[in-house]
């Protein structure tokens, strides 16, 4: 009898101890709750529940790496007592550990075990929490990759999330709606429109005033997806609802940041460069604001851990009567070369993209610049020059003019639409690349006897702007020096979509190219155009046996 009693104290104290842990759990401030938990992990250092606790604090006050260490203590003291339940959470949050540090690898690997058990155990908030995330997972694949097999990953467990929300009738609840918006993005990203918009805006419904992290998703993507569709109108209330919202209430830091990009992106696809750019400009500070609050914390936890390896240093040393003062040196040495040398690294890596990301800027500015200048050239010429030779044309025919010198205005007339046209390339904005390169084959190659094949392996889904103009304009430069000085009667063109670039070749049977036309300004300026965009320009000609240009963009 006096067994069972103690045995019944036993359970009765372990009970409301960790109930009182977690009380610390429901404690606002995450700094404050943290440190009543290491108190408490100072008189309970077995109990894997402090561990996960820790964790989960860790994680809210960004600091990831710290998390996954306690993460990985409640694990292992878990796993020996073989508790799914608490195993499942603790498993969970390491894996949002290392989304957040963008290590997905090893979140899926903890997230798949997590799946299992909280399946196995029946576990409803472990099955929701964890089959989202890494939906997430696959879902970020697929679109990075374009991969059919990644969206059924992700469509499956969607579908498990969302089975269990439906059982339990919690679908207007954060985790529901979060499931509902994730299942929705991966319709938008394969491209199924209409019914991904059907289900942002039920989310969006739903979760207004009520769940502000489905809230935010769903406006934020739903905005992406009608701005896709050329609802631009639409698509800029969306994200403005979206960014008023994170003005007047607390949100993270990535939240807003996605936010300001999508408002760029739709402003950009509005044509609305200006405003596109300087919210795009937003979104970059608010990111590299974040990325050094996270280097900050992960240099803190460094340096804290560093401290505590010193003072351990320091108590053997005492202990051990300074035998291993040498090898501390050089230890200290050592630590600090490499912390110089990962410091230098570092700011060289930072500065080198920043060059980048300027270098990008320029480019797209000076290609949007230059197009801008031809397209106000090619309209002067359509609307000014070309309609005063009609008037002049008119005005000859009716004082009976030489009928020849009609028909040469006529030709010169012609000639100028011609030019005009080719300055404001509609069929690339409307229709694309292929399109346009048949149109203009059509237009310049037709009108001058030549033969010509166009043969084009690239997918439907279009290219960056910059791209394709680039190749447009390189292409009409290598057709005009065809006509000019080839002499061919045939040319073949193929467009290739490779690897990691687009391939442009365009073959003649004319006379061939000598060594110093090769080199001279018109090809250079090619090159010089090309390489603005990492790109380059390659001839193959022999005398009498035609030149082949094969023109290299990457992607």
């Amino acid at each position: 009898m006096r067994f069972f009693l103690t045995l019944f104290y036993f359970l009765l104290f372990y009970t409301s101890q960790a109930q009182q842990y977690r009380q610390y759990d429901t404690i606002a401030d995450p700094t404050i709750a943290l440190q009543k938990l290491q108190n408490a992990l100072s008189n309970d250092a077995a109990n894997p529940e402090l561990y996960t606790l820790i964790a989960k604090k860790k994680i809210e006050l960004q600091e990831y790496e710290s998390g996954i260490s306690f993460c990985n203590k409640s694990i292992e003291l878990l796993t020996k007592d073989k508790n799914n339940k608490q195993l499942i959470t603790a498993l969970y949050l390491k894996g949002r550990a290392q989304y957040l540090l963008d290590d997905k690898a090893k979140a899926e690997e903890n997230w798949k075990q997590g799946l299992q058990l909280a399946l196995q155990e029946k576990d409803y908030n472990g099955t929701i929490s964890i089959a989202t995330g890494l939906g997430a997972i696959y879902l970020d694949q697929g679109y990075l990759k374009n991969n059919t097999a990644n969206f059924k990953a992700a469509d499956s467990v969607f579908s498990i999330a969302y089975q269990e929300i439906l059982r339990n009738d919690s679908l207007v609840t954060n985790n529901g709606l979060r499931t509902l918006r994730l299942m929705a993005t991966s319709l938008h990203f394969q491209k199924k429109y209409d019914s991904a918009n059907f289900y942002y805006k039920k989310v969006i419904e739903l979760s207004r005033g009520k769940f502000a992290t489905p809230y935010l998703g769903a406006l934020s993507f739903y905005a992406k997806s009608l701005s896709e569709t050329g609802k631009h109108e639409q698509a800029i209330a969306a994200i403005k609802e979206a960014a008023d919202y994170s003005t007047v209430n607390p949100v993270e830091s990535q939240s807003k940041n996605h936010i300001m990009h999508v408002y760029a992106e739709v402003l950009y696809g509005a044509e609305n460069y200006k405003e596109a750019y300087k919210f795009m400009d937003t979104s970059y500070k608010m990111l590299a604001t974040y990325y050094a609050k996270v280097n900050a914390q992960a240099y803190s936890e460094s340096e804290s851990k560093f401290r505590n390896q010193l003072l351990q240093y320091q108590v053997q040393l005492e202990q051990q009567k300074n035998n291993r003062l040498y090898y501390l040196i050089a230890a200290l040495v050592m630590l600090a070369a490499l912390t110089g040398l990962w410091l230098y690294y570092r700011a060289n890596k930072r500065i080198a993209a920043e060059k980048a990301r300027q270098k990008q800027i320029s480019i797209d500015a000076f290609i949007e610049g230059e197009e801008k200048e031809k397209a106000r050239i090619g309209r002067e010429l359509h609307d000014g020059i070309a309609q005063e030779i009609v008037g002049v044309k008119l005005a000859m025919m009716q004082s009976n003019t030489d009928p020849k010198m009609i028909d040469e205005l006529t030709r010169i007339s012609l000639d100028i639409r011609n030019i005009s046209h080719e300055l404001m390339p509609q069929t690339l904005k409307e229709y694309g690349l292929k399109v346009a390169i048949e149109d203009i084959c059509q237009k310049i190659l037709a009108p001058s006897g030549i033969q010509y094949e166009v043969h084009s392996t690239l997918p439907d889904e279009r290219m960056a702007n910059k791209i394709e103009i680039t190749l447009y304009r390189i292409f009409q430069e290598l057709l005009h020096n065809i006509i000019k000085h080839s002499h061919a009667t045939e040319v073949l063109v193929q467009l290739r979509k490779m690897n990691n670039h687009i391939m442009l070749l365009v073959e003649d049977n004319g006379k061939g190219m000598t060594d110093e036309k090769k080199k001279g300004i018109g090809i250079s300026n090619l090159k010089s155009r090309l390489q603005l965009l990492d790109g380059n320009l390659q001839y193959d000609s022999n005398d009498n046996e035609g030149t082949t240009a094969i023109v290299r963009v990457p992607i």
